[in-house]
Parts: structure tokens; C-alpha cells; sequence
């Protein structure tokens, strides 16, 4: 070899040199990424569902390009021709990227599932992370290359005026946003469920979620291109930065979600999620406290938002975290936090129905106290005036007070009948969510049936005996008719009925570290 390359003239072997240096580098680089993404890219750029998909983008980009200006001809030369063609072209992008790359990214990681090749990646070194984060690159490289593909398409539309920069960038940054959301969505319902049944029922809830999010966006895309940005400069800025926030918090949750999905029973994947719902639940307070501060009376409707979906998704996690099973293994075990500062703080992090009840509990009431705060700020500070203070009120300050006493008391109720059931099964998580709307419905049925029959079934009105019918006292409260102390009653009895599942098992809520024997410890350090 030597010889060979002594023999070659001096311009050759330096320009064979500089290409073997690229060429390593490139191979460094390729094995530096990850390896399901290589994989997946691979084979989505291969198939034909892509090549196709790709073909008629091109060539209705090309049609619409034709025949979209010689439909404006001659006015094309004199009027504002963008909004049209723009239209066209932002459809033509949104339907490959907000709709067939998620559902080829559900059908990727389901097809894992179903052939089993996913217990083969188990026992390799990839991470489930690395599994569900290989997906969703191959999917967003996907989705580069159908904008790459349009991009000199809507330069093309921007040149013929009528719509200004910022709304071009709005648009596309909106569009590319919501397709890797609705993608992140499609990969956390493929892990849902194992069952035909139920993978079923989750491909019909991804089609209605992605044709929801097709129908909304494009709706409110067509609007800011035909009719311009209705938001002031520092209301837009905001909403984008309260968007972004959003789906990507929510993005990590889906994710780790998914992640945990894909995870052993054996190891611990409770504290990851709860991590997560942390993330989560600080943007939407970040988000609803800036709301207020910085737009007054127009931040009303981002606290709205905000609070409905802090008290959604706590009211959903919660009732999976009581119905977690209370059985930890060793490996757990060795995990968790020994000094007396970490497990003060980290100890309701880690798995089980009791720890998930003081979680949840503390979350909920922590979310609680700074809720009722801020809605004494904004109506002390006057943020809110005139009549819409006192509506801001009556429907934010004692009907919160009431849900959130009524949801710690009715997760205590969903943790006893867990204990129960789990006594001889061991079902999902997502049984504590049933339990909860069982315990809801019974809460309201029994109680009013009750005071119908002994009122000759006519009209009942308002009392302290349907003090658990949740439904009939939240009507009367944002109605402001319901009777202070029966609030703080409501409110007292589930702070109450949460302590006393406090102080009752002990042994639960605070779980002991355990040593890690040598042999796990000298495998560990050979890797």
C-alpha cells in the first residue's frame, strides 16, 4: 500500500487523503447518531407509502403552481395575489406533515409491537428513550424534506404580496410545531395499549385527534393568511411563546409516557412521569401568572385555559397514581434516595399508591392555595375591572376550593378500592380512572335518588344532604348560592380524609433503600 501510494503523484495522494478524512468523518458522524433513527430512515425513505406520499406533493405542488397563477391572470401583475396561492400551498404541506408522517410513525412503532422486534431491541443497549426518540427523528427528517420540497413554493407565493413576513413565519412555524406535536401523539397512543381491542380504539382516537388538529390549524392559518393577525405584536409574541412552551412540556410528558410503556416492570417507571407532570404544570402556571401580569383583561382567557387543564390533568394522573401496584422490586428499591434531605423531598416521587397519594394530594392542594392567591391579586390589584372583577371571582375562587376538595376525598375513596381489587388481580393503571368516575357518578346519584323518592319525585332544591352530589353543589357555586361553610366543609372533610391516608400507612409512604449486593454492583461497573 505504501508503495502504491508513493508511486501516485503528489496532487492525488493529497486529494485521496482529503477524501478518506471526509469519509471516516462521516462514518464517525453516522455512528455517532442513533441507531433506530439510521434504521427507521432507512426504511421510510425506502418505502413506497414515502415515494408516493413525496411523488404527488411535487407534482400537486407543480399543478397548483400552474394552474393557481394562470387562474389570477392577468390581475396576477397589479393585485395582491399571495393569500391564494399561499392557501394552496400551506395545504398541500399540511397534509403530508400533520397527517400521513404521524400515522407512518404510529404504524412504525405499533408494527415494533406487534412482530415483536421490540423485545429483541429490549435486550440490546438502546434505552427505550433512544427507541421512542429514534422515531420521532426519522419522522421529523421525514418532515424536513416535504418542507424543503415546498419551500420555494411559498418564497413564490410570499413574492406575489398581500401577506407580510411575520404571518409567513407564523405559519410555518405553527404548522411545523403542531406536526411534530400531533407526531409525539401518535407515538404515545401506539404504546398505549397491546390488545386488538384496544389498538383499535387507539388508531380511531389518533385519527380524530390528527383530523382535529388538521381542521383547527388549517381553519386559524387560513384566517391569519386571508384576513391578517388579529393580535397586537406583544399578544402574538406571547402566544407563540405560550404555545411552544406547551407542546413541548407536554411533548416531554407524552414521551416519557410512552417511554415507560416500553419499560420492564421491574424498573422504576413511575418517578419519570411524575417528573414530567411537574414540567407540565409549572409551564401552565408560568403561563396563566404571565397572562395576567402582562395582559390584564385580554389574560382571561389563557387563565381560563390554564386552569382547566391543570384540573384535567390532575384529575386524570391522579387517579392512575392511587392505582399503581404496591409492589417494588429490588432494583427499586437499591434506587432510591438514602439521605434524610432526599428522602424528604424525592421519596413521593418514587412508585406506589401511597406515595402516589401524598403526591397528588400535595400537588393538588399546593396548585390549590397559589390558585386562590392569584385570584386575590388580580381582583385586589385591580388587573380585572368593573363587573368582570366580581364574575372573575364568583367563578374562580370558591368553585376551585369545592373540585379540589371533592377530588383529594374521592382519591382517597379510588386508593381503598384499589386496595381491594388488587387483593386477587392486578390490573392497568388506567382501572383507577374508571374507579374515580364510578365513585363521581355514585357520589351524585345516590344522594339526590334519595331526596327525589322522599320529595315525591318533584323538583329538589339545594341542601346540606346532597353536600356529596359534586355536580348540583359546582352548579350552585359558580351560581354564587352555595353556603360558605358548606365549601369549607367540602374542602375540610377531603383535606381531612387525605391526612388521615397520610398518618395510616406509614410503612407505604416511606419506603427504605436497600444495598446493592456485590454481584449486581461488579456487573454494573463492567457495563
Amino acid at each position: 500500500m505504501a508503495s502504491v501510494t508513493a508511486d501516485l503523484p503528489p496532487s492525488e495522494t493529497s486529494s485521496a487523503s482529503w477524501i478518506d478524512r471526509i469519509d471516516a468523518w462521516c462514518i464517525r458522524l453516522g455512528d455517532s447518531f442513533n441507531p433506530i433513527l439510521v434504521k427507521e430512515t432507512r426504511q421510510a425513505l425506502k418505502s413506497r407509502q414515502f415515494v408516493v406520499t413525496f411523488s404527488l406533493v411535487l407534482f400537486a405542488a407543480l399543478a397548483w403552481t400552474v394552474g393557481g397563477s394562470l387562474s389570477m391572470m392577468p390581475q396576477i401583475y397589479t393585485t395582491p395575489s399571495a393569500p391564494r396561492m399561499m392557501v394552496g400551498y400551506y395545504f398541500l404541506l399540511a397534509v403530508p406533515m400533520m397527517l400521513v408522517v404521524p400515522m407512518a410513525a404510529y404504524r412504525s412503532l405499533e408494527g415494533e409491537i406487534d412482530d415483536g422486534t421490540l423485545e429483541l431491541l429490549s435486550i440490546t443497549a438502546l434505552s427505550p428513550w433512544q427507541i421512542v426518540l429514534g422515531k420521532l427523528a426519522s419522522a421529523s427528517l421525514q418532515m424536513v424534506l416535504y418542507f424543503v420540497a415546498l419551500f420555494p413554493c411559498l418564497a413564490y407565493a410570499y413574492t406575489l404580496r398581500g401577506v407580510d413576513m411575520p404571518t409567513t413565519i407564523l405559519v410555518i412555524g405553527l404548522t411545523i410545531v403542531v406536526a411534530v406535536f400531533l407526531t409525539v401523539t401518535a407515538l404515545f397512543m401506539a404504546t398505549l395499549s397491546r390488545a386488538r381491542t384496544g389498538r383499535i380504539l387507539t388508531l380511531l382516537g389518533l385519527l380524530i385527534v390528527l383530523l382535529w388538529g388538521e381542521y383547527g390549524v388549517g381553519f386559524a392559518v387560513v384566517m391569519m393568511i386571508t384576513q391578517g393577525n388579529p393580535m397586537t405584536a406583544a399578544a402574538t409574541i406571547f402566544a407563540a411563546t405560550a404555545l411552544f412552551s406547551f407542546a413541548l412540556a407536554t411533548g416531554n410528558l407524552m414521551l416519557t409516557i410512552a417511554a415507560a410503556q416500553l419499560t420492564p416492570e421491574s424498573e422504576n417507571r413511575s418517578t419519570p412521569v411524575r417528573l414530567a407532570l411537574l414540567i407540565v404544570t409549572a409551564v401552565l402556571v408560568s403561563i396563566a401568572g404571565l397572562a395576567m401580569f402582562t395582559m390584564r383583561d385580554d389574560g382571561i382567557g389563557f387563565y381560563t385555559l390554564c386552569a382547566v387543564a391543570c384540573a384535567g390533568l390532575w384529575t386524570l394522573a391522579s387517579s392512575m397514581m392511587v392505582a399503581e401496584s404496591g409492589v417494588m422490586t429490588p432494583r427499586i428499591q437499591r434506587e432510591l434516595p438514602s439521605s434524610f434531605f432526599g428522602r424528604m423531598a424525592l421519596t413521593w416521587m418514587t412508585p406506589g399508591p401511597g406515595t402516589g397519594l401524598v403526591f397528588a394530594g400535595t400537588v393538588i392542594l399546593f396548585l390549590l392555595a397559589l390558585q386562590q392567591l392569584s385570584v386575590y391579586l388580580i381582583v385586589d390589584q385591580g388587573w380585572i375591572s368593573g363587573w368582570r372583577a366580581n364574575e372573575f371571582e364568583m367563578y374562580f375562587g370558591q368553585p376551585a376550593a369545592v373540585y379540589a376538595g371533592y377530588l383529594v376525598g374521592f382519591l382517597v375513596v379510588v386508593r381503598l378500592v384499589m386496595m381491594v381489587v388488587r387483593l386477587k388481580n392486578n390490573p392497568r393503571v388506567e382501572i383507577g380512572l374508571a374507579v374515580l368516575v364510578v365513585v363521581a357518578v355514585f357520589a351524585v346519584l345516590i344522594p339526590y335518588s334519595i331526596e327525589l323518592h322522599y320529595n315525591d319525585y318533584r323538583q329538589v332544591t339545594y341542601s346540606g344532604t346532597q353536600i356529596t352530589n359534586w355536580g348540583f353543589t359546582l352548579s350552585q357555586s359558580v351560581e354564587g348560592r352555595l353556603n360558605p361553610w358548606i365549601a369549607k366543609t367540602i374542602l375540610g372533610v377531603g383535606i381531612l380524609m387525605w391526612m388521615m391516608a397520610l398518618f395510616s400507612i406509614p410503612a407505604v409512604v416511606q419506603p427504605r433503600k436497600t444495598a446493592t449486593p456485590e454481584r449486581v454492583q461488579e456487573e454494573l461497573s463492567r457495563g
